[in-house]
């Protein structure tokens, strides 16, 4: 089914991502501070080393959200035993996101955000990889968390630090867009170069899967990809050029296979052919 999502996911300026980690600054070391600029430079603090010392990591958020807990992960599995509400939305996340991938997730955050603007959002790790962030009020609809993983997950394969650098980039060597630069040949940068030269949209609705993908290259990316592996009705030249281009990419199309097997598993979502 097509997605009309009102709320917010993925790594927009709405979203608030925290693009740079600065390791000096601990988790006491006010974590909650918003005072980074429009594109959400923002910072989350760690202690390295050993992983059964690591400690929760903590990220800015734009929205104004409740932590209701975190769940540290190494090798793929929760580090401590999980209860309750935190063991049924690592369950989804353990059904969902592919284990050739799961070296990626480092930390599983659960919120409560009090406008329900926010569905999830990933952040870098300072450890390496990602945090994944995910609102309480969405674990009675499977369905939604699954197609934010997805969303995410496209996210974390086309801004790893090998292939992009957020924010301003002097001589960048690739696509400069509003969140950063995206390397010379990359799908990012190949993407936004063919569909938003000069990091501006098309204006036009048709264009899109949705309203969400028309705010900004790497969001149009990731909607685009969802829609994909999904098999949402949508059509259009422009919208079929696109995923044509993300099925040519190997990356993104073993991550969509990987994805699909796991969602025919145990999936709450109905996938359509196509």
């Amino acid at each position: 089914m097509l997605s009309n999502r009102a709320r917010i996911t993925g790594l927009s300026v709405a979203v608030g991502l925290a693009a740079a980690v600065n390791v000096a600054q601990l988790v006491d070391a006010h974590p909650w501070d918003d005072d980074a600029p429009s594109t959400r430079i923002g910072t989350a603090g760690v202690a390295l080393g050993d992983d059964a010392a690591r400690i929760v990591e903590r990220v800015s958020y734009r929205q104004d959200v409740e932590r209701v807990g975190d769940v540290i992960v190494i090798d793929g599995q929760p580090r401590d035993v999980l209860e309750g509400e935190l063991a049924e939305i690592w369950e989804i996340v353990d059904a969902t996101w592919p284990m050739a991938q799961r070296d990626e997730l480092a930390q599983l955050s659960i919120v409560r955000e009090r406008s329900r603007g926010l569905v999830g959002v990933v952040h870098p790790s300072a450890t390496g990889g990602w945090i994944l962030s995910l609102d309480i009020a969405d674990l009675e609809d499977r369905a939604l968390i699954e197609e934010t993983i997805v969303h995410e997950l496209s996210h974390v394969v086309t801004l790893d630090s090998e292939v992009f650098t957020f924010g301003k980039v002097d001589g960048c060597p690739g696509v400069q867009i509003e969140l950063g630069c995206a390397e010379a040949g990359t799908v990012l940068a190949e993407f936004a170069e063919r569909f938003w030269p000069g990091d501006i949209s098309s204006g036009d609705p048709a264009d899109f899967v949705n309203n969400y993908a028309s705010t900004a290259p790497h969001e149009d990316l990731s909607e685009t990809f969802t829609a994909w592996v999904l098999g949402w009705p949508v059509e259009g030249r422009l919208i079929d050029a696109k995923i044509d281009m993300l099925a040519a990419d190997a990356e993104l199309s073993d991550l969509a296979d990987a994805l699909r097997a796991e969602l025919v598993a145990a999936s709450a979502i109905q996938l359509n052919a196509g």
